[in-house]
This record gives C-alpha cells, structure tokens and sequence, in this order.
C-alpha cells in the first residue's frame, strides 16, 4: 500500500515523458508518450473513455498536431475534447463535492477555465482556415461567439486579450466566406486590443461592402488609405504559436505556514481547528497545486518570407492570462486543500471514539486514516499543458505567383510553398511547444 501511494503522482506526473519530448523539440514522442497514457495504439485512435483525464490528453495530442501540421486529426481532437470537458458548475455533482471536500483536490471532474474553453474554439478554427475549409470554420466561430459572450456578459472580463485572437480569425472566415457586416463586428472586436495593427488595412477594403459601423470602425476608415488597396494581389495570414503555459506541479507545506498565508479566508472553526491540528506535530502537511515557470515567452519567432522578413504582432501573451486567472483560484484551492485537512482529522478522531480514547488501537487506528487520506490527498494538477506561451500574428499582401515563407520559433520550423490567386487568401501557421 505504501508503495502505490509514493507512485500516486497526479496528472503532472503522468505527463512528464510528453514535457520532455517537447523541450527536446521531439514532437512525434510526445504524441507517442500520451497515446500511452491514453491506450491506444496510434494518434488516429480515441480513447473508449472520453472521462477523467482522457480528455485533458487528447487537448494536449491536438495542440501537438497541429504544430507539425497534421491539421485533420487535430480537429478531430479538438472537437472530441470540447465535448467532454466542461467549464460551468453545472456538471458539479454532489459526489465530486464530497470527494473534493474530504479526500482530494482532482477527485472532482475536470473544469476548464474560460480562457481555456476559448482556445480550443480559437486553435480549431485556425485548423479549419488552413485546410480552406470554411463551413468548419464558420461553426468554431459561431461556438466561440458563445464562450465570448460568456466571458464577456457574465465573468464581465471584456478587457482580456484572448477575446481578440478569437475575434481576428472569425473576423477572417466571415470576409473570405462574404460575409461582410458579420466580419466587420468581429474585427471591430479584435480592434480594441492591442496585435491586430494589421487589421487597419483589411477593414479599409472590407467596409466599403458592408454597412456595420463602431467608433473603431470610423476611426480606421478615416486614416489615410494604404496604396496597395484596390490592387489585384492576394493575401496571407501568419499564426505563430511559442513556447508553453505554466503547467501545475504539487506543493507541500506546513499547516502552520499555511495558515499564516491564508487563515483570513478561513472559517473561524476551521481556523481553531487547523490550530489544534498544527500542535499534534504528525500529518500536518497542507497539499496543493501551484504553478511551474514557463516555455519560451521571452523568444521572439521570425517569418521570412520570398527574401524579406514579415514584422510579427504579438495577440495574445498566454502565459500572463494563465497566472492572471490563477490569482484569482489560488487563495480557494488552499483554503479548500486545509478545509479538507480538518475534515480528515475529524474522520481521524471519530474512529478513535468509535475504538476507545485510551485505546492504543484506537490512536494507531485514527493515526493511520489520517496519514493515508494526506498520502491520497493528490493535489489537482489537471490542466491545458500544450497551450502556446504567447500567439503572434501578421497580415500581408502579395503579389499574385509563387512564394515561400520559412516560419521560425525556439527552434521549431515551418517551411511552406504556396501560391497567390487573384483576390485569393492562405492562412500559414506554426504552433512552437518547446
């Protein structure tokens, strides 16, 4: 027994393997390592059970996927996963409830945070625009159009920059599907962040077509028009992924350590409770997840394209997004992890009651529940590994023939012929995980 609770490592363990595929820029190990973890023979194949963390893993294969352009199995996975995770309370039974109160912080199923929810929408959009799909396109648009609103209307965070990535390639499928006014709302969105500089010229074009006018809409059109506006070039979108999000490790720390930084949160009770709990000097280990550093934000990626460069915009910095909203979570997930410290004493001494107070049975027997819930008390370091640090993008027009564009990022590279019709449009992308 004791042996299985020093191999119970949480989800942070079982995917060390695809962490250090990655950071070795061994893409294709790391869909191996988590095909094993999802037991099935090849990343063409589904796991039978989408539960637990099945479905955190087949998000962490489809972000992999698509940074070695294998864009039709990521879709697959994208779509496989946004079923089966939930973000709202509503999948909160009373069951995961009682397990996270007593037992363990990732015995509860699996919530994705909002910003979360929006990326899988935004990426499988950006799958869909580069295999010129646009139908498949439209309708990742039209579910991330329900997450924004959400994030919007009900968290109230209209400032977030993780809107805007979203809103740009939406903004993208409704121009290049015709669809003009509704790609005017999208773009107006994307405007009122910062990276989306490039979107001045498009709208420009785009709103001559179109009814929908906002202030950011009129403040574009009445800057100068650029000279290239009415010629017969097409154009290029480039999506640069790179680097990782902080992904959740398991931190242990005293009792008392732990109610120094957080017994204002707590209640009164179980602050006299914890106190007393400090005193007995054995299981007195607070077990929470906390954030590890991440991947590669500082990098800068390059695109050269034909014999120049393409000056890149940042979107979107991921890795800030993530601790932002940590912030918000951390303080609850330790008053929680110390909630369920007191509730396993209590366990603890009910049993000794139950086999007498001055039985030595009974003290070894309260000892031993309370020391084996702590050993299972695996913190809940569940997550959205493969998540890009930060997304850079640029917008371009090019003359009509043949062109090559050499992507670059933290050693990740993407090389790729295409070709420019009149009036025609590519989007070229390159998700760097390292």
């Amino acid at each position: 027994m004791a042996l299985w609770l020093v191999g119970c490592g949480g989800h942070s363990a079982r995917t060390v393997p695809v962490r250090a595929a990655l950071d070795a820029g061994d893409a294709r190990r790391a869909i191996s390592a988590l095909n094993k973890q999802l037991d099935v023979a090849s990343n063409k194949e589904l796991p039978k059970d989408m539960d637990g963390d099945n479905a955190i893993l087949v998000l962490d294969r489809a972000s992999i996927q698509q940074g070695i352009s294998e864009f039709d199995p990521s879709k697959r996975d994208f779509e496989a996963a946004d079923k089966a995770i939930d973000m709202l309370d509503l999948a909160h039974n009373v069951g995961d409830s009682i397990g996270e109160y007593v037992f363990s912080g990732s015995s509860g199923r699996y919530r994705a945070p909002p910003y979360e929810k929006l990326m899988i929408n935004t990426l499988n959009m950006l799958n869909y625009l580069e295999t010129r799909d646009l139908n498949g396109a439209r309708i990742e648009a039209r579910r991330l159009s329900v997450m924004q609103n959400y994030y919007r209307d009900t968290l109230g965070q209209r400032d977030n920059p993780v809107l805007g990535l979203g809103s740009l390639l939406a903004g993208f499928t409704f121009e290049k599907s015709g669809r003009t006014d509704e790609a005017l709302r999208y773009y107006d969105e994307a405007l009122a962040f910062t990276g989306f500089q490039t979107l001045g010229d498009a709208v420009r074009r785009l709103a001559p077509q179109g009814s929908f006018r906002s202030p950011r809409i009129r403040a574009v059109l009445s800057s100068p028009e650029p000279a290239d506006a009415h010629d017969d070039s097409g154009e290029v979108l480039f999506v640069v992924g790179y680097g990782r999000v902080p992904h959740k490790i398991p931190r242990r720390i005293p009792i008392g350590l732990a109610l120094t930084y957080f017994s204002g949160a707590l209640a009164p009770n179980d602050v006299s409770a914890a106190n007393k709990i400090a005193a007995q000097g054995l299981v007195t280990w607070i077990n929470y997840p906390t954030l590890a550093p991440g991947q590669g934000q500082y990098e800068i990626p390059s695109c050269r394209l034909d014999s120049g460069y393409v000056q890149l915009e940042e979107a979107i910095n991921v890795d800030r997004e993530v601790r932002t909203e940590w912030k918000k979570i951390e303080g609850k997930i330790v008053v929680s992890a110390i909630t369920r410290l007191v509730a396993r004493t209590a366990l603890g001494q009910g049993i000794q009651t139950a086999a007498g107070r001055k039985s030595v049975v009974g003290v070894l027997a309260s000892l031993g529940t309370q020391a084996t819930l702590t050993a299972l008390d695996t913190p809940d370091t569940r997550g959205w590994e493969t998540l890009p640090a930060r997304v850079a993008v640029a917008r371009v027009r090019l003359p009509i023939g043949k062109h090559r564009v050499v992507i670059d990022a933290r050693g990740w590279q993407r090389v790729q012929d295409f070709v420019v019709e009149k009036d025609g449009w590519s989007v070229i992308s390159l998700m760097a995980l390292r």
